[in-house]
């Protein structure tokens, strides 16, 4: 008996030391546990020190942070093939209401390069788009138009020939910053040199104009960018009782091409509908197309791109 109780007390000396070492060993690796696997800190349990140095830490991540989502649209310039070419951070800025341009500093080598380009590629021409919001002043041509103008005289004071200079106005929101100004209003593209063209319209009209209407699974919904562009349809029929339009619904190339071509002239027919019923045209003078996803605008890669193809032209047909 004497020999048993000996025995059990040894063991439970050892249960003791084992329990007492394994706390200790835990203890020791609980820091680097706490590091690499829970984001959140208990700063009560830590020195002074820790907690500066946590302070800092967290600090320079929320630093990193806000300026990773800050949205940086730099201006570019693409060829045929929807390729960037050139970029420019800064842009060109524009001011609401206005058709003044501001070139910076550090985007005024962008003439030089489209200049530089084209005498490289004599069969290519330069088509700048020029955003505009449905919030602007109506003016006639549009502001998108003056605006692109006043990009287009800069190109032909450097050596491009105006034949080779193309205005795509686009009917686009646009969120002002609190000077109301934006610097996202222009792009440029290269395309194959469409020497039929005619140089000089009659009248202050652009060739076509692209707009984006608000697109839903069942269809178009009426938005500003609409209502605007009925407004200058009307004044083009006034200008040029002779006039046609064509409606040509665009698309990305998500689903198949046949699928895609339907979209489009679904959304075609529906705004050649709305101009119709809201602006008392004829009929006749107003047709629905759709090109489906076969001309993009842009990268279908990326979901900015996508909602850039998806798009409504208008292309003004003169008579006589």
């Amino acid at each position: 008996m004497k020999s048993f109780l000996i025995a059990f007390i040894i063991f439970l000396i050892w249960a003791f030391f084992g329990l007492w070492l394994y706390s200790w060993l835990q203890t020791d690796n609980e820091p680097t546990a706490v590091l690499t696997e829970n984001t959140s800190i208990n700063k009560d349990t830590l020195t002074s020190t820790a907690i500066d140095s946590i302070n800092k830490m967290e600090k320079n991540l929320y630093k990193i942070d806000s300026i990773s989502t800050v949205e940086n649209t730099p201006m570019v310039v693409k060829n045929d093939q929807g390729d960037i070419l050139f970029l420019f951070e800064d842009g060109i800025i524009s001011h609401k209401n206005s058709t003044e341009i501001i070139v910076p500093e550090s985007t005024i080598d962008f003439k030089y390069k489209i200049n530089t380009y084209l005498i490289e590629h004599p069969n290519k021409e330069i088509q700048i788009t020029s955003i505009y919001s449905p919030d602007e002043n109506m003016e006639t041509p549009n502001i998108g138009v003056q605006r692109g103008n006043k990009l287009k005289q800069i190109l032909i004071t450097t050596g491009i020939a105006s034949e080779k200079i193309v205005v795509k106005p686009v009917i686009k929101d646009i969120n002002f910053n609190e000077s109301e100004e934006f610097n996202d209003g222009f792009s440029f593209s290269f395309k194959p040199w469409d020497k039929d063209r005619i140089e000089e319209m009659e009248t202050n009209i652009p060739e076509s104009v692209t707009v984006y209407p608000k697109f839903s699974e069942t269809g178009i919904i009426v938005n500003n960018n609409l209502r605007n562009l009925l407004e200058e349809i009307k004044t083009a029929f006034t200008n040029n009782p002779k006039m046609t339009i064509a409606v040509i619904g665009h698309t990305d190339n998500v689903g198949n091409a046949n699928d895609n071509y339907s979209m489009g002239l679904q959304y075609a027919r529906q705004v050649r509908y709305y101009l119709i019923s809201k602006g008392g045209f004829e009929k006749s003078l107003i047709k629905a197309i759709s090109k489906g996803e076969t001309e993009p605008i842009d990268t279908n890669n990326s979901k900015r791109g996508r909602i850039a193809n998806r798009r409504i032209e208008i292309v003004y047909n003169y008579n006589g």
